[in-house]
């Protein structure tokens, strides 16, 4: 009988990934990453796609507007802040999220989010198509933090009370938890890793392109939030409106609200209105605004796999640069 001698080299191998250790050093300030994005193959494709060329990836950055920036109106608003502030679009890609990609961009997040939470970002971000804005910071330097940590620092925190009015969350009035329109990736690492989850591999050569050539993508970012805006009805995201039409409203969207009476609506029962798609399209994004609003966001006493990485981590370290 015969054997596959490669297969036992890679049972026994203490070598994991063939993605240069300074490399992945180089890209992160957290030692969790370091080790679980080694052995993720979005990371690794995005390492075969930039190879030596660190410094792009250092000066690039994303911002993805997700769909309640196209009902919110606030794609223009978020362009304005980010070039404002020296971020220019040199690509654009507009893409649908689904369970999957849910799941894999924020696949060492979830692990604390309630189950509540987890199906409403698959409703929300499934509604309709995000723009990926793939940015060049024009302000980077090799001396100074990566254009992801930057971003992420200017994004502002979570919590409403920490943030301040240049943070990008105060400058588009963040909703909630879920209805806060962007989604940045927090260091050089995960730039890399969600340009894979988001792009096939002609997309990413072509994004490649751009970035290295510095291409102008303002007018096409504007033209995806034209023709975004012209199928995805306007809405205000306000939760008492939403309930006030809602309860204004003779199906079964509208008995929901009525029969609670001002009573907290059950959260699954909120999620299989929009699922069977109560009361019609007029109705979607009210029914999302009272899910958002209502679901509970995390589930206690359960830590992250890793902390979030702070400016002052690459402050404190200098930038590794090509």
């Amino acid at each position: 009988m015969t054997t596959d001698s490669s297969l036992g080299t890679a049972a026994t191998s203490e070598v994991l990934h063939d993605i240069p250790p300074a490399l992945v050093r180089a890209v992160t300030r957290s030692a969790a990453k370091e080790r679980l994005y080694a052995v993720d193959n979005y990371f690794r494709e995005s390492s075969w796609l930039f190879e030596d060329d660190l410094d792009d990836v250092l000066r690039t950055t994303l911002c993805v507007l997700k769909p309640e920036a196209a009902a919110g109106r606030r794609y223009r608003q978020a362009l304005d802040a980010l070039r404002d502030n020296g971020f220019r679009p040199v690509d654009v890609v507009r893409f649908r999220h689904s369970r999957l990609t849910v799941r894999e961009t924020w696949r060492f997040q979830l692990n604390f989010a309630s189950r509540e939470r987890i199906d409403a970002m698959d409703l929300v971000l499934g509604t309709c198509d995000s723009v990926m804005l793939v940015l060049r910071d024009e302000r980077w330097t090799p001396d100074t933090v990566p254009a992801s940590v930057r971003l992420t620092a200017l994004k502002g925190p979570s919590d409403p009370a920490q943030r301040l009015p240049g943070h990008l969350r105060s400058r588009l009035g963040a909703v909630n938890g879920l209805f806060n329109f962007t989604h940045t990736s927090d260091e050089p690492i995960d730039v890399m890793r969600e340009i894979a989850i988001v792009c096939d591999e002609k997309r990413r050569q072509l994004l490649r392109t751009r970035v290295r050539t510095a291409s102008d993508a303002v007018p096409e970012a504007v033209g995806a939030f034209d023709s975004l805006e012209a199928e995805v009805p306007a809405h205000d995201l306000d939760l008492e409106n939403s309930l006030r039409r809602l309860a204004a409203s003779p199906g079964p969207a509208g008995e929901l609200v009525r029969d609670a009476a001002g009573r907290p609506i059950p959260v699954h029962l909120i999620a299989a209105a929009i699922r069977a798609g109560a009361d019609g399209p007029g109705t979607h994004w009210d029914l999302l605004s009272l899910l958002t609003n209502t679901l509970r966001f995390n589930e206690p006493g359960i830590g992250r796999i890793f902390p979030n990485v702070l400016l002052s981590s690459w402050q404190d370290t200098p930038a590794v640069t090509a």
